[in-house]
């Protein structure tokens, strides 16, 4: 429950994969073929991505670069966007392997915007991000000599679940624009939105016109999360910008997602009637996860962040430390990982608040119930050596 992974679909989508439809090989997949991907993957990711995603206007399949993997096309566009040392703004808590995407090949930074569970004045939930909060990190930046080129974002956000509300978006967006920086929206869970009425602000929403700087802004979406196809490397990037698309086209050359995966990747999304079935049972599943991880948070009287997208829980361990220090929160990992539970701890996502756990739910029902049955196991003996009951 420690690494986000969807096995809640992974039977259908295997069935799927079983079509002979999609296990068909022919003559152009033993070639070299588009680096940035067969036109008729491309053709049907922008059909997918436009009705999905409720964009107002049909999507490019031209402004569209395949490649095999969200990571590789952070990387690609952080190679195409900075240089060594400059910095992307990047809202803290965040998935710490961002930092990996964006500096291995590039050497960009990560400046960290950092997000409190106490809302300040003027914030109406924790963790909010505001564009007060993104000014005094920009101001920070400049005062350290640090080149900030651009803001990375995460919509819905890993590891908080939130979904950016369409006004929220838009002044960030403002904010980008008026500072002239890039904006990377990954939209890896773009589908992975579950709660009840909740709506997705995703950038796809907007006519082109109406973006407040399209040629900085360029969106990444992929398989990995919403169909669980994290071994099939998948994914593609979105951009307005024709000089950063030359770009990406080059190096597509080192990313490509292989012949065989596009073909059958293709046949996925056009499926219209399988896509239907799909998402309505993978979104039931995942509130069900969600519902035995979150009753049994409430049961213990563990806080965590009630939020509507991603495949985990954004939870609060910190009573179970023994102090508020990054060696303590380890001492509780080495606790769960000795009771055969591993979830991931703050340090791994660049928090700045000690003791916040993200509890992942996207597995069988019956793993999530033994799972959490073995956190319970550990924060009871925890609150028994304290002298206290749950």
């Amino acid at each position: 429950m420690g690494t986000s992974e969807n096995y809640l679909m992974q039977n259908e989508i295997i069935a799927k994969l079983s079509d002979p439809k999609l296990v068909q090989y022919d003559h152009t997949m033993l070639t070299y073929n588009d680096p940035t991907g067969h036109p008729a993957l491309r053709a049907a990711i922008a059909e997918f991505l436009t009705e999905r995603g409720n964009a107002p206007q049909p999507l490019d399949p031209n402004k569209i670069t395949v490649m095999n993997g969200v990571t590789s096309c952070i990387d690609a566009l952080a190679f195409s966007i900075g240089d060594p040392q400059d910095a992307f703004l990047c809202p803290t808590p965040y998935y710490g392997f961002i930092l990996r995407d964006v500096g291995m090949r590039s050497q960009m930074q990560l400046f960290h915007v950092h997000l409190s569970s106490k809302p300040r004045p003027g914030e109406s939930e924790p963790f909010q991000l505001t564009v007060e909060r993104l000014e005094e990190a920009l101001q920070q930046a400049k005062d350290q000599g640090i080149n900030i080129r651009g803001l990375f974002l995460m919509n819905p956000h890993n590891p908080l679940g939130d979904v950016y509300k369409p006004k929220q978006l838009h002044d960030i967006l403002l904010f980008c624009k008026k500072h002239q920086l890039h904006v990377v929206l990954d939209e890896i869970y773009l589908m992975s939105i579950f709660g009840e009425g909740a709506q997705h602000s995703s950038i796809l929403r907007y006519k082109t016109e109406d973006i407040p700087d399209p040629m900085r802004t360029h969106f990444t979406w992929g398989f990995s999360k919403d169909f669980g196809m994290s071994g099939m490397r998948g994914a593609m990037i979105y951009t307005w910008n024709l000089g950063i698309k030359e770009v990406l086209t080059h190096l597509a050359e080192f990313h490509q997602c292989a012949a065989s995966v596009q073909h059958s990747l293709k046949f996925l999304l056009q499926d219209k009637e399988f896509l239907n079935s799909y998402f309505l049972t993978y979104h039931q599943r995942l509130r069900e996860s969600h519902k035995i991880v979150t009753d049994k948070l409430k049961e213990l009287g563990i806080p965590y962040l009630h939020r509507p997208a991603g495949l985990y829980v954004w939870t609060d361990f910190s009573k179970y430390l023994t102090s508020t220090t990054v060696e303590a929160e380890q001492e509780l990992s080495e606790k769960l990982s000795e009771n055969k539970i591993f979830i991931a701890s703050s340090a791994g996502f660049y928090s700045t608040e000690i003791g916040w756990f993200r509890i992942i739910f996207s597995r069988e029902r019956d793993v999530v119930r033994v799972g959490m049955e073995r956190i319970a196991k550990v924060c009871q003996e925890i609150q028994k050596s304290q002298g206290h009951a749950i």
